[in-house]
């Protein structure tokens, strides 16, 4: 079907408009828009309907336009009978659109939309009577329409790689949902008191968090709806963190975009609890990057066993050693039961007194260091317990250094 043949098909079901008789042949042509094609080909249509050639129509399609060989009186059109005048009814969308872009600091935005299930299947009609070889879909037309006029009134740019905004149109309800891009700031943490989780918990058991000392400059600076945090690994709420820890905090929904990292680092750094260094906002890949690294550590675990402590030089017998761990008592109810086989680097040890012990173990990422003391029931082979034949009746542990770089 040739170009002409193809655009009295697409003339013969009623009315159609000229953008959509434009899309029709978006591929031909480059610095026109569909609207600009469809007139065209419209003209050229009605010049050979002039000329005497016989083709078949609805006339509607060329009304006001005046014919000087052939005797015709096109009829008033009804509206288009692919997008139902669709187009001007979205003229009116903008405003509101605009409107709820003025809540929001952004650069750069773009437009998508869902379509109902009527102009879904009309097009498709028309695509299978006249073939697909150049039109383009009603979908990208008025995602970019809409971004143009948008692109206009607010001297933003659209963008379709990365956006700051995604402005979504559902033309089923007439809903306009924004979909804001999340601000991720990286950065390490120090948690100096015992005594608080890493992250909020649903129901609130703790008066703070990790997360909740960070988050809150920059939920104030940001207006954002709240946080996500992510942690290269966590400690327990027992035990502190006096190494370095990287993370990410991911803002969702930010009304606001520019950050103050210095202002925000001395707001937290007022805490007694946490402190934080080398913030900084990155990409949201660099949470996958911090989720799967894998850090050597080392920790100080002041250890109170229930008899005086013999034998101290044993534990050397660690250092170098694979160490056979299975998952945990404590954490068993949250991760698979599997064994996990990882590398204690180096161990020291000091006598505290006659049944306290203070140890500085270097372990290979993912080693429980709370089981490599006590045994877990013999679910850590071999361990610190076992090796000097006696029980742990305490243990206080700190991380003293992450390995992160």
């Amino acid at each position: 079907m040739d170009l002409k043949e193809k655009t009295i098909e697409m003339m013969k079901e009623g009315f159609i408009c000229d953008r959509c008789l434009g899309r029709g042949f978006s591929q031909l042509l480059s610095g026109l828009t569909n609207e600009e094609r469809g007139r065209i080909i419209r003209n050229y249509v009605a010049m050979s309907i002039d000329s005497g050639e016989k083709i078949d129509f609805d006339d509607s399609n060329f009304y006001g336009m005046k014919f000087h060989l052939k005797k015709l009186k096109p009829k008033k059109p009804r509206k288009c009978y692919v997008c139902s005048d669709i187009f001007s009814e979205l003229k009116k969308k903008v405003k509101l659109i605009v409107k709820k872009l003025k809540k929001y600091e952004y650069d750069t935005f773009l437009v998508g939309c869902k379509l109902t299930p009527g102009l879904i299947e009309r097009e498709q009609d028309l695509w299978n009577k006249v073939g697909i070889e150049w039109c383009e879909s009603i979908k990208t037309e008025i995602n970019r329409g809409f971004g143009k006029e948008i692109e206009r009134i607010t001297r933003k740019v659209m963008n379709r790689k990365l956006p700051d905004i995604t402005i979504l149109l559902d033309l089923n309800t007439g809903e306009v949902e924004m979909n804001v891009r999340s601000i991720y700031v990286y950065g390490k943490y120090q948690k100096l008191v015992r005594g608080i989780p890493q992250t909020k918990w649903k129901r609130k058991i703790f008066r703070t968090s990790v997360q909740e000392v960070i988050e809150k400059p920059f939920l104030k600076q940001t207006e954002s709806e709240k946080s996500s945090f992510h942690g290269a690994g966590r400690e327990d709420v027992n035990v502190r963190c006096l190494g370095w820890r990287p993370f990410v905090i991911e803002l969702v929904n930010p009304k606001r975009r520019k950050l103050g990292l210095k202002k925000a680092r001395e707001s937290i750094n007022k805490s007694k609890k946490v402190k934080v260094k080398n913030l900084k906002i990155v990409e949201k890949n660099i949470i996958r990057k911090i989720k799967f690294a894998e850090y050597d550590k080392t920790y100080r675990a002041i250890v109170e066993f229930e008899n005086p402590v013999e034998n101290l030089e044993r534990l050397r017998k660690l250092k170098g050693i694979m160490i056979k761990q299975k998952t945990p008592i404590r954490v068993l109810r949250r991760r698979s039961n599997r064994i996990r086989r990882r590398m204690v680097k180096d161990i020291k040890f000091k006598l505290l007194r006659k049944n306290k012990v203070e140890l500085k173990i270097t372990t290979q990422s993912g080693l429980y260091v709370k089981e490599l003391i006590n045994g877990d029931g013999d679910r850590t082979e071999p361990n610190v317990s076992g090796l000097i034949n006696n029980k742990v009746k305490k243990i206080e542990l700190d991380v003293i250094k992450i390995y992160s770089d």
